[in-house]
């Protein structure tokens, strides 16, 4: 089955947001909020490196996340946190990890580790968020994980921060292929050619059999 066609609705609304922070200039990750039968009650995306955007959204900051934009868009007036899920590219940064036990949001679900700045296991060993008891659930297919995780190593080299090098090397003792993928599609530049968020994933899908 196509990777793409696969995914339920929270995750298809996820990776799209990715792709559209993607296609801004930011780091692509995407977050939605979802309730238990998997209606997507708010979205967010990151939009740390843009200049503009739309109203009730943050962006131009370093606090400017995907979960963080998906979390104040969620109307808690209206839906009970308890009983809905955090939808997430990737896994969540102490920022983000803090702000969902804040929220009191019921579930924290995230489709790609993190070996750099992931912090899911603060979840376990920090009394204040375990007390929140947030159910949280790790990648769930790691195909999709691979994609991701290409995806964002093919942004941080063409953003060349100084964390590079012990970025790629940290990811790369995690998931070797995903990294190498990524190398690759950044040297050919396939991606620039992409606009639609099913094409891009299926491209980087294939530059990660060809590597593997």
């Amino acid at each position: 089955m196509d990777v793409w066609d696969g995914l339920s609705e929270p995750w298809r609304a996820c990776v799209q947001l990715a792709w559209e922070a993607y296609l801004a200039g930011s780091l692509p990750i995407g977050a939605v909020v979802a309730d238990a039968q998997g209606n997507v009650l708010s979205r967010g995306r990151n939009r740390i490196h843009e200049r503009s955007g739309e109203d009730g959204f943050l962006f131009g900051h370093r606090l400017a996340h995907a979960e963080i934009n998906a979390l104040i868009r969620l109307d808690y007036d209206r839906y009970d946190p308890a009983t809905c899920a955090l939808y997430t590219t990737t896994e969540p940064c102490p920022l983000c990890a803090g702000a969902a036990r804040m929220s009191d949001l019921g579930e924290l679900r995230y489709a790609a580790r993190d070996p750099w700045g992931g912090s899911a296991a603060m979840f376990e060993t920090v009394p204040y968020l375990r007390r929140g008891n947030v159910r949280v659930v790790g990648p769930a297919d790691g195909h999709l994980e691979e994609i991701l995780v290409a995806l964002q190593v093919e942004r941080f080299l063409h953003l060349k921060p100084g964390i590079l090098e012990r970025f790629l090397a940290t990811y790369e003792s995690v998931m070797p292929n995903a990294v190498r993928a990524g190398l690759d599609l950044y040297r050919s530049g396939t991606l620039k050619e992409m606009d639609v968020v099913e094409a891009a994933v299926r491209v980087v899908d294939q530059e990660l059999r060809t590597v593997a």
